[in-house]
């Protein structure tokens, strides 16, 4: 749990980091173009500091060694299982809309955030590509990766799962993280890889961003289908989930990455001169400590 506290400190870090290195420029750039500084440039650079932090965190966690030691972390794994990841990322992504609507009560605190960032090709970029890589790299690839060496695998998922809803720091996006984090966890157990949850990840998002941007005033795929419609469609969520999950617990669990070897203990160097001192015994150098002084004597 230690490590995972360290890898969300270097999230929180890297944010700041992020924001930090971009409002210089924002300024600057405002009182070249306007003679003025105002708030217009913390809005201005909103974009910029996202991508930033992105590669602030990546960088942070590579130099500290948390993505390091296991290859498939970036392996795509086989066709046929990231073709059920996409069933099953179709299947969850309707579920998941489902418990939206049920939450609705729940406050939006990031709600003009997020249209204001989806009023650019750079803020939906964001949205739907670079935050779903970034954060399946910190979340599954360094925290869920160090839960598992520390607990069982079904608590690492759940802990995992927690910390992924938690940090969002938005109630309504709470509970959809919470669920989907758990998936994301799953698939990074049975893998070992973030990839699968990657492809996950950014079709959530991009669907998202698709309906905020095609029906601004809906909050879930149930705002613009009529009832028997969507129930139809629940179902057939459900059932395509489960038929996911039983074929994608066919495919063979990956084992934990094996640990670093430990060093092997240098040997001391052989006597120069080699022959029969280099195979001398403590007891023979007695024995000729005792001749020597013998022989010396009257």
């Amino acid at each position: 749990m230690k490590n995972a506290f360290i890898i969300i400190l270097l999230y929180i870090a890297a944010q700041f980091m992020g924001t930090l290195a971009a409002l210089p420029f924002a300024l600057v750039w405002e009182f070249a173009t306007t003679g003025t500084v105002s708030n217009a440039a913390v809005e201005m650079c909103v974009v910029p500091s996202m991508y930033l932090s992105a590669l602030f965190l990546v960088l942070l966690l590579w130099k500290l060694g948390y993505l390091s030691g296991d290859r498939r972390l970036w392996q795509p794994g086989p066709a046929s299982y990231l073709g059920w990841t996409v069933l099953l990322s179709a299947a969850a992504i309707v579920l998941c809309d489902f418990l939206i609507s049920v939450f609705d009560f729940l406050p939006n605190w990031l709600e003009g955030d997020l249209d204001d960032l989806m009023s650019s090709w750079a803020g939906i970029v964001e949205i739907a590509l670079i935050a779903p890589v970034v954060e399946e790299i910190c979340f599954r690839g360094a925290i869920t990766r160090a839960l598992l060496r520390k607990y069982k695998p079904g608590w690492a998922i759940v802990f995992s799962a927690l910390i992924f809803g938690i940090i969002h720091f938005n109630p309504v996006q709470t509970v959809n993280a919470f669920f989907a984090g758990l998936l994301l966890g799953w698939l990074y157990y049975r893998t070992r890889s973030i990839v699968p949850g990657i492809v996950l990840h950014v079709l959530n998002n991009s669907v998202s961003v698709w309906l905020t941007l095609s029906y601004p005033d809906a909050m879930s795929i149930s705002d613009v289908m009529d009832v028997p419609a969507y129930c139809i469609i629940l179902v057939l969520a459900g059932l395509a989930l489960l038929l996911a999950f039983w074929r994608m617990e066919r495919y063979p669990v990956a084992p934990p990455p094996c640990p670093p070897a430990a060093p092997a203990s240098p040997l001391p160097p052989p006597p120069e001169g080699g022959g029969d001192h280099a195979r001398n015994t403590p007891d023979d150098a007695t024995n000729n400590i005792t001749n020597h002084i013998t022989n010396r004597m009257p």
